[in-house]
C-alpha cells in the first residue's frame, strides 16, 4: 500500500553524535531552568492557557512516561478487545439460522470496539508498533477483496497457514470487509476464514502487549541519556507523522482520488463499515492527548506520569510557544470535532488546521527543542 513520504514513521534512533549533543545541551540547561520552573509564577501572562507552574522535564521523564502510561496501557486495552474478536466471529459461524443476524451484529460490535482502541493506540506509532511493523500487519488499507477471496479458497486452518497469507488479505480491514460487504453467514468457508483472521489479529495484539509491558518494566526506572534523547526525538517525529497520516493518508488523499465520484471514497479508513468518522476521531484523540495537558494538570517527573508536549515546553520556560501550541491544538480539535465525511467544507477546514499544526510542530517546536525532523520507511509501504 503506497504511502506519502511524509507519513512514514521514524524507526531508528537519531545518530549517536546528535543524540549525545542533545543530551549534553539539556544537561547544561537543566539546573537553572529547574530552579526557575519549579517556583510558582508571579503572574501568568494573560494569553497563557495553563496557569499552574510545572517542573523541569527531561527526555527521560518523557520516554519513561510514554512507556508506562501510554504504550503499555493502550497495548493492554487493544489486546483485550482483540481477544474478543475470534469468539464473536466463531459464535456467528456456529449460529443457527434464527440467530445469524444478531450474532453478525455482535461480531460487528466487537470489531468496532477493537478498531477504535487500535486507532487510539496507533495514532502515534512508537516502540513495538514500529519494531513489529504493526500498521502493515494489522491494518493494511484498503482491503483487497480479490485477495481475500483467494485466501478463503486456500482454507487456512492454523497460525502457520496464516503466516503464508499476505497482509492485504488479513487484519482489521479484511475482517471489516468480511463482516460488512461480505455479510458473513454461518457455516461457510468465508466465516471459517474470518475466524482465522480474528485469531491472527489476536496473536499480534498479544505480542504487542508483551513487548510494551517488557519495555515499561525495563531499565530499573531509568534510561541511558542517549536512549532517552533518541526516544524524545522519536516522539516528536512520530507525532508529526501521525498528523500527516491523518491529514493526507486518511482524509485528503482519498477524497482527491475520488473527486467527481458519488458516495464515500473507498480509500477512507473504515469506509466499508461506515465508521470513517469514528476512525478519524480515535486517531485525533491520540494526537491530542500527547500534545496538550488537561486543565491544571501537573505531570510528575521520573516516569510517574505521561508528559505531553505542552508540559515539556512549559517546564522549560517556553511559555509563549506553549501558548501558541495549545491555541493551535484547540483550533484543530474544533475542526476535528466538526468534521463530517459528506460535508466538504468540514473536510477543507480539518485538512487546513492539521497542516498548520504540522507546520508549527516541525518548525517552531522542533527547533526550540533542538530535535531534527526526519522520516523512515520502516512501517508500511
Amino acid at each position: 500500500m503506497p504511502t506519502h513520504p511524509l507519513t512514514r514513521p521514524l524507526s531508528r534512533p537519531l545518530p549517536h553524535r546528535l543524540a549525545c549533543t542533545l543530551g549534553t545541551a539539556l544537561a547544561v540547561l537543566a539546573a537553572p531552568l529547574a530552579q526557575a520552573q519549579t517556583a510558582p509564577r508571579r503572574a501568568p501572562a494573560p494569553a497563557s492557557a495553563h496557569a499552574v507552574a510545572l517542573p523541569f522535564y527531561t527526555p527521560q521523564d518523557v520516554a519513561l512516561g510514554l512507556r508506562r502510561h501510554w504504550s503499555a496501557p493502550l497495548a493492554e486495552r487493544f489486546a483485550t478487545r482483540a481477544q474478543a474478536l475470534a469468539p464473536a466471529v466463531q459464535a456467528l459461524c456456529d449460529a443457527p439460522a434464527a440467530q445469524a443476524t444478531p450474532r453478525l451484529h455482535a461480531a460487528r460490535a466487537a470489531w468496532t470496539q477493537a478498531m477504535q482502541d487500535w486507532g487510539r493506540y496507533t495514532g502515534v506509532t512508537l516502540g513495538p508498533l514500529l519494531a513489529r511493523r504493526a500498521l502493515r500487519q494489522i491494518d493494511f488499507m484498503p482491503a483487497r477483496p480479490a485477495l481475500i477471496e483467494r485466501a478463503i479458497a486456500r482454507a487456512p486452518a492454523s497460525a502457520a497457514d496464516m503466516e503464508r497469507i499476505g497482509a492485504p488479505a488479513k487484519g482489521l480491514p479484511a475482517l471489516e470487509w468480511l463482516l460488512w460487504p461480505g455479510a458473513l453467514q454461518p457455516a461457510t468457508p468465508a466465516c471459517a476464514y474470518a475466524v482465522q483472521v480474528a485469531a491472527d489479529i489476536e496473536r499480534m495484539a498479544l505480542a504487542l502487549r508483551q513487548d510494551s509491558d517488557a519495555a515499561a518494566q525495563a531499565d530499573a526506572g531509568s534510561l541511558a541519556p542517549e536512549d532517552a534523547s533518541a526516544a524524545f526525538a522519536e516522539l516528536l517525529n512520530q507525532w508529526v507523522g501521525g498528523i500527516e497520516r491523518l491529514r493526507w493518508t486518511a482524509i485528503d488523499k482519498p477524497r482527491r482520488e475520488a473527486s467527481g465520484h458519488k458516495g464515500t471514497p473507498a480509500g477512507w479508513p473504515r469506509a466499508a463499515s461506515g465508521h470513517t468518522a469514528d476512525a478519524w476521531a480515535a486517531h485525533w484523540q491520540a494526537l491530542r492527548q500527547l500534545a496538550v495537558l488537561a486543565p491544571n494538570d501537573v505531570p510528575a517527573t521520573g516516569g510517574a506520569a505521561l508528559v505531553p508536549i505542552e508540559a515539556y515546553l512549559r517546564g522549560r520556560g517556553l511559555i509563549a510557544l506553549a501558548d501558541r501550541w495549545t491555541t493551535r491544538i484547540a483550533a484543530t480539535d474544533a475542526a476535528m470535532r466538526a468534521i463530517r465525511p459528506r460535508q466538504p467544507a468540514t473536510l477543507d477546514r480539518a485538512v487546513r488546521e492539521l497542516a498548520q499544526t504540522k507546520r508549527l510542530a516541525e518548525g517552531e517546536v522542533a527547533t526550540a527543542l533542538d530535535v531534527r525532523m526526519g522520516f523512515s520507511d520502516a512501517d508500511g509501504d
